[in-house]
């Protein structure tokens, strides 16, 4: 059975660049993202999962991802509109309802939209058309205008299943959204098991590279403004005359890359942080296993996939009290610390914290991770649909 999985975001925005041929075969095919890793547990379910990524590309083109699974790009409009562009897709919505008897939304309906986004204009247009299940993906509602409200609300109560990150999604969901419970399930999306584990140090440290005597804070993640990059440099910055023997390992690529190259220039760290660019999880794997904390100061909600990498792999994290991160990292647990998002003090008092005890960071409880299996969510997935169908 095809299963469309669809990103209603316009990932030209999101990577911030055409979603050309190229870019497409050498980026998009070759990524770990968790699109491809859902694709990935329902191959393994014998279904025939196909990742939609919507583009200002006009042509629609069928691509191959490294796990197996075929991609399309399709053609998507933008029209510029107030606060947020407004982005529709017709060739989309036309392609799912002719193609498949399920669609599933992977992504794309962060409630800080002012618009009507593009999430609420498929769901309109396919409902009642075929069982929609959808990613709530959390976000501040309370940003919303009350028209934006009604229109979020109205293409929520329209879908058949919801599925959320945390029980404080649940909350909100039924609380501000009046979704009935029934129709939300708590599922989480699959970390490949077999790279992010525990592993000996000294022998990760000869394999990329890296000198054991030194403590890594790891950032893995985008470079944009709303991950908290700025102060965890600066804060790093203040750190490297405490520590002699602590380093920053950046991956990943974004916006702020040059003005991270500036800082690192302006501050003569050259020696101290590493950036590393975009990793595939065959080589980000090992990143988590010499680093002494993973540090994620992102504001976005849901629950990002490095807080549960950096468990599976048994490094401590820390992490904002946004979103799901809080249900899974606690300090009485001993696997890392909860800080409000864009506090320096707490920030830089929680990475001096672990860096001056580090042994007390160092064992919990990881019998919970086999619920983000490719197994485990393959099988929560097939149970979804044949109860839709």
């Amino acid at each position: 059975m095809k299963i469309p999985l669809v990103s209603a975001f316009l990932e030209d925005d999101v990577y911030e660049t055409r979603l050309n041929d190229k870019f497409m075969e050498e980026v998009i095919c070759n990524e770990d993202h968790f699109y491809h890793r859902i694709a990935k547990a329902l191959s393994s379910k014998q279904f025939e999962p196909i990742v939609y990524y919507m583009s200002q590309e006009k042509i629609e083109k069928k691509f191959i991802h490294k796990y197996g699974h075929t991609i399309i790009r399709i053609p998507a409009k933008k029209i510029n509109f107030l606060h947020e562009p407004i982005i529709y897709s017709p060739q989309l919505i036309k392609n799912i309802k002719k193609n498949y008897e399920i669609c599933n939304f992977v992504s794309g309906y962060y409630v800080m939209y002012k618009v009507p986004d593009m999430f609420d204009y498929s769901v309109f247009k396919l409902y009642k058309k075929m069982p929609i299940v959808a990613r709530w993906a959390g976000g501040n509602n309370k940003w919303l205008i009350p028209i934006r409200k009604s229109i979020k609300k109205a293409a929520l109560q329209k879908c058949d299943k919801i599925l959320v990150s945390s029980i404080e999604e649940i909350n909100v969901l039924q609380e501000v959204f009046c979704i009935k419970r029934e129709n939300i399930s708590q599922i989480v999306n699959p970390i490949d098991l077999t790279l992010f584990k525990k592993r000996e140090r000294n022998k990760v440290a000869e394999k990329i590279s890296l000198d054991v005597n030194f403590r890594y804070l790891l950032y893995v993640g985008r470079l944009t403004k709303n991950k908290g990059l700025e102060l965890l440099l600066e804060i790093f910055n203040e750190l490297n005359f405490k520590f002699e023997n602590i380093k920053l390992i950046i991956i990943g690529d974004g916006p702020l890359l040059e003005f991270i190259k500036n800082f690192i220039k302006n501050h003569d760290l050259e020696k101290k942080i590493i950036l590393t660019g975009r990793l595939n999880h065959e080589k980000a794997c090992y990143y988590y296993n010499i680093a002494t904390v993973l540090v994620n100061t992102g504001l976005s909600a849901g629950l990002p996939n490095v807080i549960i990498e950096s468990l599976a792999s048994g490094t401590p994290t820390i992490t904002t009290n946004v979103g799901a991160s809080k249900e899974y990292i606690d300090e009485e647990k001993n696997n890392g610390i909860v800080i409000k998002p864009s506090n320096k003090d707490e920030l830089k008092n929680a990475i001096i914290t672990i860096l001056e005890n580090e042994k007390k960071f160092k064992n919990w409880d990881t019998d919970f991770l086999e619920k983000f299996s490719y197994q485990e969510f393959g099988n929560k997935l097939t149970t979804i649909y044949s109860e839709l169908l």
